[in-house]
């Protein structure tokens, strides 16, 4: 499960006693050292950090990395039941600075990212690759298009948001979002305390937490949610998420609420969006924006689904993200 906005950031108000509240969650060591499913690696980077991710499909395949949304990490990348293999897909789902098995980056960017994805395919030794972003992945997929254009073949945006920060026209921004865009640039203890308050429920228990979090969904989301074998891997995700503490979080979710460092139109490398119209997380109107900003997009709007449509329409996406020519 992945959630684009900050939750409780809205009634965050300076009352007394808050500033107990306003330390950043005290980062824990990593449970194990190294990966902890047979599925899961690490790689050094050139300055110190470990970045970790999870592999799937054919070895030998095409190449397709995936990233997670806000809120989530690499064990939310779609069930490996086999499509991957089938369509010839060598898949990689990468965990974000501070996410799940990678070191955190403290005061990242959304810029800083495809240097590390770049560190990445280069140990893997794949020379070009497509990049399907859902949710909160999506910017960073994006990033990617724009920075790497020699090396991505594809971008797919999936249930992906448009930028928060530094569009002012923009008619997709909700309360919300404004709300975010400042405290990120005034007041960012008000995100430290909204994600505090946010990340205590799932850390105490976090099988009640998703529950409740599905029950309030839209009913296409859950339908998705509930299916026994996603339902165990988004719990097991609340304990991924915070195997560093709340630090990987305080930087998502800045990025997130600041500008891109890019204007979309300037994405080199061919765009394909999937957007859902009854999502309640990420406006379709964002995905509209997107489209029309990128030039050449490829879009397609399914009127009856919600957030989680990548589970519902994988096989679609990773055929045409895949079939991406890599000559």
């Amino acid at each position: 499960m992945a959630d684009t906005s900050l939750p409780a950031l809205d009634a965050v108000g300076r009352t007394e006693g808050t500033l107990t509240l306003l330390r950043m969650p005290r980062r824990t060591a990593v449970r194990n050292e190294m990966a902890v499913r047979s599925e899961d690696r690490v790689i050094g980077l050139r300055d110190g950090r470990r970045l970790g991710y999870a592999e799937y499909g054919d070895p030998a395949g095409r190449p397709v990395l995936f990233f997670h949304g806000l809120g989530s990490t690499r064990v939310v990348c779609p069930p490996d039941d086999g499509t991957a293999l089938k369509q010839g897909i060598r898949l990689v789902a990468v965990d974000r600075p501070g996410i799940g098995i990678s070191d955190p980056l403290p005061g990242r960017r959304l810029l800083d990212w495809p240097r590390d994805v770049i560190q990445l395919v280069d140990q893997l030794h794949i020379d070009r690759f497509a990049i399907v972003g859902w949710s909160g992945g999506g910017p960073y997929a994006a990033a990617c298009g724009y920075l790497l254009p020699g090396r991505v073949t594809a971008v797919g945006l999936v249930s992906s948001p448009a930028p928060l920060a530094g569009v002012p026209e923009a008619d997709y921004l909700l309360r919300f979002h404004r709300n975010a865009v400042r405290a990120a640039g005034r007041a960012p203890w008000m995100i430290r305390l909204a994600l505090w308050h946010w990340g205590r429920s799932q850390r105490r228990d976090a099988t009640s937490y998703f529950d409740r979090s599905v029950a309030t969904m839209h009913a296409d989301d859950r339908d998705i949610l509930t299916e026994p074998a996603l339902r165990i891997r988004m719990i097991e995700n609340s304990g991924e998420l915070f195997r560093h503490g709340g630090r990987g979080m305080y930087d998502e979710a800045l990025v997130m609420a600041r500008r891109w460092g890019f204007d979309p139109a300037d994405i080199g490398v061919p765009v394909h969006i999937w957007h859902g119209g009854r999502d309640d997380t990420v406006p379709v109107r964002m995905a509209h924006y997107v489209a029309n900003s990128i030039p050449g997009s490829r879009v397609t709007f399914y009127p009856e689904d919600g957030h989680h449509l990548l589970y519902r329409r994988w096989p679609e996406i990773l055929a045409r993200l895949g079939g991406a020519r890599l000559e």
